[in-house]
């Protein structure tokens, strides 16, 4: 405990500053105590007086807080960001005063006015204490937090709202005092609130969806495998962490948005490895067939234009991970894993919050071309969304109801009215068999292009129930075959035709059920050409399932063939 001597002035100089007397106690067993009884490694062996290393009665440098020591002068480098909505400024107030300490240019025993004889020196703060000049990894201060900027914001309380203890200073700014408490550390690090399950953040952060979202309440913990997620913190679980699963507010490895580790996908996958996480994100990653996320690193950047962005995958263009949680929901629309997610709908333009699933896809995969197609076909559109609009003559129901109204061959509870989403079909390889919407998502797969199931994109297939697992999935293999309908029987089994050689899974833009003929495999192998006799390649729909093709395919004529169930009409033999 500090002597009689050196207590009286902490009880004046508390008055004085409009402290409490017991506030002011409470810095004797803090680290802000420099003087022999502080329970620091930094002290100072000479009686000075508790509050004198940081003020004095006279002759004070010119602040309010009767400060003793020199304020800074240099400039600083200020917290900046793509999604920040005020201007950075240099630090005024209180945060200058903090900055004379913990900018590490002063040393801390260095004071305007000492007491009696000179004291003794204390050097400058070390470790994560020591911010430097560089505060373009700290949460920014001074600036001015008013109606205006929580309005133009979006996701920020009211400052009429801020009657807890986080408190703005004189000129509406918040200050570094806005969440510490230099003369009390009740809370760690002399925050002013506990940071267990983000109450301090959401005392001026109110992110879309963060309430009941998985961050903000899930209970998992980390298993003791791999990189503990959470170095340095007192809690045990994703919800009392908080914000600080994924954010610092000082010395972020990302200064950007505060990122709690680099490079920032590990941000996500630390606990998406199966260690906190149940499901094993990262482990899908590394299959062959994966989304690009570790490859593409470092280039997402949340208020990207879709139409001019680099083309990348981060999870984030995915999962809002202030929102995510498992809410279910039925095809098209977006489930708990991708509320509050931006964009791109049925006609190209990107939206801020995407209300369907596949309008998250459509902000990779509907603005151009695929950059490296695994097939050519007779069109060969390669945007999902031009492939998939309701306005072509056929299309898996993904954007739409499907146009066929007698598709024979579904499996029961789906029908002709039954939408469907892009990830029933781009999935992990090893999911269950998924009911609504519980698909673990096109993350990786063993399967090409990251499919759930089999699917060829080759010529010569040998049918079986493995090869077209995809197809059967939705579609009775049973029905299919039968030679009442149409003869895919002869063209599956008897000449190992594969599906894609005569249907595009997404759609067509010129033809009724899904027809576009393969023009070359994914091997490069030339499948389906125009007739040698007729030039012509072409399929023609009759109606009541029957159709006339003018094609060469596997070294048959078809100049034209007619399928009419068992009546097949031969032409060219």
């Amino acid at each position: 405990m500090m002597s009689a001597k050196s207590w009286i002035p902490a009880v004046v100089l508390g008055i004085a500053l409009g402290i409490a007397v017991d506030s002011a106690a409470d810095i004797v067993n803090t680290l802000h105590n420099f003087t022999p009884s502080g329970p620091g490694d930094m002290t100072n062996p000479d009686p000075v007086g508790l509050c004198r290393f940081c003020h004095t009665p006279h002759r004070a440098a010119q602040t309010l807080a009767l400060w003793n020591r020199d304020l800074p002068a240099q400039a600083y480098d200020p917290y900046d960001s793509s999604t920040l909505t005020v201007t950075p400024e240099q630090p005024t107030g209180a945060s200058r005063l903090c900055l004379s300490c913990h900018d590490g240019t002063v040393a801390l025993g260095n004071l305007l006015h000492a007491p009696g004889e000179n004291i003794s020196p204390i050097g400058t703060l070390q470790g994560r204490t020591l911010l430097g000049t560089d505060l373009t990894d700290d949460h920014p201060v001074s600036f001015i937090y008013d109606e205006g900027l929580a309005v133009q914001n979006g996701e920020l309380v009211s400052p009429g709202a801020l009657n807890g203890p986080v408190q703005l200073d004189r000129e509406s700014r918040v200050q570094c005092t806005s969440c510490h408490d230099p003369h009390s550390d009740v809370y760690p690090k002399f925050l002013v609130a506990s940071i267990q399950n983000a109450d301090l953040c959401v005392t001026c952060h109110t992110k879309n969806g963060w309430v009941g979202s998985s961050h903000a309440t899930s209970t998992a913990q980390w298993d003791g495998s791999g990189e503990d997620p959470w170095p340095g913190l007192e809690f045990d679980t994703v919800a009392e962490n908080g914000c600080l699963n994924c954010h610092t507010p000082h010395s972020a490895p990302i200064p950007e948005r505060l990122m709690v580790r680099s490079p920032i996908e590990t941000v996500c996958l630390v606990c998406h490895n199966g260690n906190v996480a149940g499901t094993d994100v990262l482990g899908q990653l590394v299959k062959p067939e994966h989304h690009p996320v570790i490859e593409t690193s470092g280039i997402h950047d949340p208020p990207e234009d879709p139409v001019m962005m680099t083309r990348h995958v981060f999870c984030a263009d995915c999962h809002n991970p202030h929102a995510v949680s498992s809410t279910t929901a039925q095809a098209p629309d977006v489930s708990g894993k991708q509320e509050f997610v931006r964009g791109v709908d049925l006609g190209g333009v990107p939206i801020a919050e995407a209300q369907f699933a596949y309008e998250v896809c459509f902000k990779c995969h509907g603005l151009a071309q695929a950059s490296s197609p695994r097939v050519i076909r007779l069109d060969n559109e390669t945007n999902v969304r031009l492939e998939t609009h309701p306005t072509n003559p056929s299309y898996h129901p993904v954007t739409a109801i499907g146009t066929n109204p007698d598709v024979r061959s579904l499996i029961p509870p789906l029908t002709e009215t039954s939408r469907i989403y892009c990830h029933d079909c781009h999935n992990t390889d090893d999911a269950p068999n998924p009911g609504p919407d519980t698909a673990l998502g096109p993350h990786g797969s063993m399967e090409h292009p990251i499919l759930e199931r089999s699917y060829p994109l080759h010529d010569f297939v040998n049918q079986s129930s493995a090869a077209y697992a995809l197809c059967y999935k939705c579609h009775d293999e049973d029905d299919l075959e039968d030679v009442s309908a149409f003869e895919h029987q002869k063209h599956l089994q008897n000449a190992d035709a594969p599906c894609v050689a005569c249907h595009d899974p997404h759609g067509s833009r010129i033809n009724t059920h899904l027809i576009n003929f393969l023009r070359f495999d994914e091997n490069g192998t030339e499948v389906v050409r125009p007739s040698n006799q007729t030039g012509r390649l072409e399929f023609i729909d009759n109606g009541n399932r029957r159709g006339t093709c003018y094609l060469l395919c596997h070294g048959e004529e078809h100049c034209p063939k007619s399928y009419v169930g068992n009546d097949k009409d031969r032409d060219c033999d």
